[in-house]
């Protein structure tokens, strides 16, 4: 038998030693693995504060740059607004609708001039608008020349004034509105209204607080047992109009507004941290949902304007689509090089009423059974000519604008 070398390794030695270099060879290869890893996660961070930050800061700078050269150059304009809100306009009551409410829980009513020609005495058909402000700053005021024309053809005008965000969520927003609306149900009439011919109207995010209200009251009537304990019905609601309105969280509005600088965190924190809670809160979604509630639905008139910055239009025609197959009443109409801010700043500093005349059709129409006689075109003849801003001027504010 052949003798073992001594000053060879033994079988068991050798094993060990091979045994030791494969775990150097994995502790290497774990090595690199956490080096590629942690380099990536540094890469992304460095994407998202590093570049990504400035990047933004420079996009939201951009945006506001923007918006103070447009309000310096409509500012002559928005004097005007500003002082019939404040002191020229006649009429207008400010009222809180909410008991134990906070100075954001009041309305201003604009009390409707007699409507030419008007046959004998006749309570006004009621608007309740819903200002816009990106869910973060809005004010009643804002609409103040919007209701300047509604009210020289015979409205009663209620511009509602609810809590933003931070100071609440857009839940709360909704329970605003809709203390709002009971309110103006409860005490319309007071002021000349007709409670049988109110209609909602919402502008840009204030489009979405109302629709998401009316979505959400049709999905609670449908629920209750006794619908007619509920303080108002969206059957009692005349109709919905939307101007510029927001309708659907999703993806890529989303992105659309991030790139205007609004950044995704921004966005989480006011529209809704999870996927879940923001498809909750988008009317588009729930109707799709369940399209019970599009017949729960009073007639909506949806206007966008096709020059809109800050809100696409598929906002208004995907609403429009999935209302209009599950069987609503509902109407889209395109403002042809309009932006966001026309119907309330734009086309009133024109004398401008297209947007008016079409809410005054539209609510002829859903009244039908109130036998107005009356001609539209010689209502029309009531509304303001002044003041008459060049076209010019307001294309010039349109390219300002960033929205």
């Amino acid at each position: 038998m052949r003798r073992q070398c001594l000053a060879l390794p033994r079988v068991g030695d050798g094993c060990s030693a091979c045994d030791h270099e494969k775990q150097l060879k994995d502790l290497s290869s774990l090595l690199l693995l956490a080096v590629v890893r942690w380099g990536a996660y540094l890469l992304q961070w460095f994407w998202t504060y590093a570049w990504h930050l400035p990047l933004q800061t420079m996009r939201l700078t951009g945006f506001f740059a923007r918006l103070v050269l447009y309000v310096i150059f409509l500012l002559p304009g928005m004097m005007f607004g500003l002082m019939y809100w404040a002191f020229a306009g006649e009429n207008i009551i400010s009222v809180s609708y909410k008991e134990k409410g906070g100075r954001r829980h009041t309305c201003d009513i604009y009390l409707p001039r007699a409507r030419a020609p008007s046959p004998g005495p006749k309570k006004a058909p009621v608007v309740v608008l819903v200002p816009g402000g990106a869910f973060l700053l809005g004010h009643k005021g804002y609409v103040t020349m919007l209701c300047r024309a509604l009210r020289s053809v015979g409205f009663l005008c209620i511009a509602v004034d609810y809590r933003y965000w931070p100071q609440t969520t857009i839940d709360g927003m909704v329970e605003d509105v809709n203390e709002a609306v009971a309110w103006s149900f409860q005490h319309c009439e007071a002021y000349g209204g007709d409670r049988r011919q109110l209609a909602i109207l919402g502008l840009s995010s204030g489009a979405h607080v109302a629709a998401l209200l009316l979505t959400r009251r049709a999905a609670q009537e449908k629920r209750s047992s006794s619908p007619g304990l509920l303080s108002w019905s969206t059957s009692d609601v005349l109709g919905f109009i939307g101007l510029g309105g927001i309708y659907h969280f999703h993806g890529a509005f989303m992105s659309h507004l991030h790139a205007k600088g609004i950044d995704f965190v921004l966005q989480r924190l006011v529209l809704g941290e999870s996927e879940a809670v923001r498809e909750n809160r988008s009317p588009t979604v729930l109707i799709r949902r369940d399209k019970d509630l599009a017949g729960r639905m009073p007639p909506l008139l949806l206007a966008h304007g096709t020059s809109d910055k800050i809100v696409p239009q598929e906002q208004s025609e995907t609403f429009q689509s999935v209302l209009s197959a599950a069987g609503a009443d509902v109407q889209l109409i395109f403002s042809e090089g309009e932006g966001h801010n026309d119907p309330v700043i734009h086309s009133p500093l024109m004398s401008n009423h297209n947007t008016v005349q079409a809410i005054l059709l539209a609510m002829k129409r859903w009244s039908s059974k109130a036998k107005d006689e009356t001609d539209p075109q010689e209502i029309f003849q009531a509304l303001p000519t002044w003041p008459r801003t060049p076209l010019s001027v307001i294309q010039v504010a349109r390219l300002l604008t960033p929205f």
